[in-house]
């Protein structure tokens, strides 16, 4: 079994702290200080993420699930594991081209928005000086991002689950070694 961070509390405090800079500061791409080993099909930067955010009372699903990502996250976070997109607190994804679609996932009810689920997508790559334009809490005027790896009706999906706030779905879009976080509040300007 791949060993988790060298130094669990002072990695995922430094990990956390990224996280919390992405979403304040949506679809702004930050490096990941961190990068603890990852069994495939699961990248350092989203397991980072997991192991900074989940612990045994998060429920998990992922997409391309096998024995040894099992283990992995069983062994190092103890969270639970389901079958059902809509039982997760968080979703892995990692071939996001084949994702179920957005709705699949929890979006929280009206008493209690925060049961909702966040996914974590990884992707071959983003930039952040051209592409698609996104405004909302965190972004002083339109931030630009240009994620690539996602099909075709992911941004209309997402633009639908926009208008049930606060209901939603948070993003994390992580590459090899950084993330951009797309919280439900933010936005995506149509051309």
């Amino acid at each position: 079994m791949l060993a988790a961070f060298a130094d669990p509390v002072f990695d995922s405090q430094r990990v956390f702290r990224q996280l919390l800079q992405a979403m304040a500061r949506p679809a702004l791409p930050r490096a990941l200080p961190v990068l603890p080993p990852a069994p495939a099909p699961v990248t350092s930067a989203a397991m980072a993420i997991v192991l900074t955010l989940c612990d045994a009372t998060t429920c998990i699903w992922l997409q391309q699930p096998s024995d040894e990502v099992a283990r992995h996250l069983r062994f190092h976070a103890g969270v639970k594991l389901v079958d059902n997109p809509q039982d997760a607190d968080f979703a892995l994804i990692t071939d996001p081209m084949a994702m179920p679609p957005l709705a699949a996932f929890a979006r929280g009810e009206l008493r209690y928005p925060d049961r909702s689920a966040s996914l974590i997508v990884q992707l071959p790559g983003f930039r952040g000086d051209a592409g698609l334009r996104f405004a909302g809490p965190g972004i002083p005027d339109i931030r630009t991002l240009a994620p690539t790896g996602l099909s075709a009706n992911f941004w209309t999906q997402r633009a639908a689950l926009s208008a049930q706030l606060p209901l939603g779905i948070d993003l994390y879009f992580v590459t090899a070694e950084h993330v951009a976080a797309l919280p439900r509040t933010t936005r995506w300007l149509e051309d």
